[in-house]
């Protein structure tokens, strides 16, 4: 920025300070050395000029290294507060990752428990068809019981069933007479006459 030259008045005197600052801030700056000097003047002691000038150039040192301490202390507390935001950060991108990777679980059990109720539903599609013939099954069963159970009471009783035919059944045809044999022919021999030797010739 360009130096100015700026005119100010301090315990009476005239002062050009040479600053690339804002004319106002430099008036308003005279003015507080101005006040500072009056004050020290004011303090009940014999001090001249040049003592009240040192007074004042204390309290201003003074001021202006607090100010620095204190500027020092919140570059600090500043310094930690960003390491701390850092490591929130951090944990703020760990927990995202948690929460998409439980986003993406909650995604993948609520197709399973669809998955699951539409088989539920199948179920009880089933269920419902093998109920209309639930009547059926148990008439069979109760008829097969009662059949075991005259079984039994007719094995108790002694009961033998009577096998049913017709009235003709118990007559039996008569064998017919059987003829008698011829007697047999006598068998004749033959009288076997003696071999003749044949000779041949020697």
């Amino acid at each position: 920025m360009e130096k100015k030259r700026v005119s100010v008045q301090i315990d009476g005197r005239s002062y050009v300070v040479v600053t690339e600052d804002d004319e106002a801030y430099v008036r308003e700056v005279a003015q507080t050395v101005s006040d500072s000097l009056l004050r020290a003047s004011r303090s009940g002691k014999n001090l001249d000029v040049r003592d009240c000038a040192i007074l004042v150039a204390l309290d201003c040192c003074d001021d202006s290294m607090k100010a620095k301490r204190r500027n020092r202390a919140l570059i600090e507390k500043a310094d930690q507060i960003v390491h701390h935001t850092n490591e929130l950060n951090k944990k703020c991108m760990e927990f995202r990752d948690r929460l998409t990777d439980a986003i993406n679980e909650n995604t993948r059990l609520t197709q399973r428990i669809r998955a699951l109720e539409e088989q539920l539903r199948l179920l009880n599609r089933e269920n419902e068809r093998l109920r209309r013939f639930e009547p059926r099954r148990d008439d069979a069963e109760k008829q097969f019981e009662k059949t075991v159970q005259e079984r039994r009471a007719e094995k108790l009783m002694g009961y033998v069933p009577m096998e049913q035919g017709s009235l003709f059944d118990g007559l039996e045809e008569e064998p017919a007479a059987e003829e008698p044999a011829a007697p047999a022919a006598p068998q004749t021999k033959k009288p076997q006459g003696k071999k003749k030797k044949k000779h041949g010739k020697h």
